[in-house]
């Protein structure tokens, strides 16, 4: 894998406040730097998406019946 590869991190979330920092966290300081992180919320009604929201910009809610 050359280093120019972006690698993306999808991760699906729903009501995930506990452990999406640690997760996200974990992805940040992976040596490889070419990194995309997209999570991908089910309508979480706990504040998943804002604690996601500090590590990437690319924070998707969906519809549940999209899943």
């Amino acid at each position: 894998m050359s280093l120019d590869n972006l690698v993306s991190v999808i991760i699906p979330t729903y009501n995930s406040e506990k452990t999406i920092g640690i997760c996200l966290e974990s992805i940040k300081n992976q040596t490889y730097k070419n990194i995309e992180i997209i999570v991908v919320d089910k309508f979480s009604n706990d504040n998943t998406v804002e604690i996601a929201k500090k590590y990437t910009d690319k924070v998707f809610v969906i519809n549940a019946k999209e899943m």
